[in-house]
């Protein structure tokens, strides 16, 4: 009896490191660093490369806004050009550049249903209070 439960506590131990494992590997990777932007009325703006750098992909996350987005993270197309960098999603059905980033230090948030844009700027200090993989674990949770 004694070396069942052992081989069952074994079994039970390898079966749960196999799927933390397997969960591990779920998770995509990620930037090293968050980069995050501030703007009028509060707003802030979180960004994070998601997928291989070729994906051009990105999660971000808009807080301090009345607004249906506020506190949602999602992933949104990047498309670099020589002037500016824009994050973009699909919004009824159409291509909506949500955000415009001229260099890291200025750029504009536009929201759908929202007549202006708001103005915002990198953050230093909020970029180093991001944690990638808790944003993305975060993401993660949220699209289960």
């Amino acid at each position: 009896m004694r070396v069942y439960l052992r081989w069952a506590a074994v079994l039970v131990a390898a079966l749960t490191l196999w799927m933390g494992l397997a969960h591990a590997e779920e998770r995509p990777p990620v930037a090293d660093k968050v980069v995050a932007y501030q703007g009028e009325q509060g707003v802030k703006v979180w960004t994070l490369r998601i997928g291989e750098r070729s994906a051009n992909e990105a999660l971000v996350q808009i807080e301090g806004i009345d607004h249906d987005w506020n506190m949602r993270i999602q992933k949104m197309h990047v498309e670099k050009t020589s002037k500016d960098t824009r994050y973009s999603t699909t919004v009824d059905g159409q291509k909506f550049v949500v955000l415009i980033v001229q260099g890291m230090w200025g750029g504009e948030l536009n929201l759908p249903g929202e007549a202006q844009a708001l103005s915002v700027g990198y953050s230093e200090g909020l970029s180093n209070e991001g944690n990638a993989q808790a944003f993305l674990t975060d993401y993660l949770d949220a699209h289960k």
